[in-house]
């Protein structure tokens, strides 16, 4: 893979990321070491990250989409980390709750 699309792709990575954190922070569903990291992610960006912070936010990020899943397509039509919050609150990935909400609709 080439160095610019693995920039790009890391760049997609680290805003869905952000935006993740950002409405965890928002919810208050973060305290602790994960809050103040986020924080600081939220405020000076991902590369402002030192030692055990990154393995930190992706050891959390890992635990705790683990065991969210969509009812109707087991997470295959995920395309970002906001997607398991979605699910979380509606049983539902944003794309299957859409096909849902079309076929009642129809």
């Amino acid at each position: 893979m080439g160095l610019v699309k693995q920039w790009m792709l890391d760049n997609e990575y680290n805003n869905s990321l952000t935006e993740f954190l950002r409405q965890l922070l928002e919810n208050d569903q973060l305290s602790g070491a994960i809050e103040g990291i986020t924080k600081q992610i939220l405020d000076k960006g991902m590369d402002s990250l030192k030692g055990a912070q990154r393995p930190v936010i992706e050891s959390f990020v890992e635990n705790y989409t683990r065991n969210i899943e969509c009812e109707r397509c087991s997470n295959g039509n995920l395309s970002e980390l906001t997607d398991y919050l979605f699910i979380e609150e509606n049983g539902l990935c944003p794309m299957c709750e859409y096909d849902r909400e079309k076929f009642m609709r129809d």
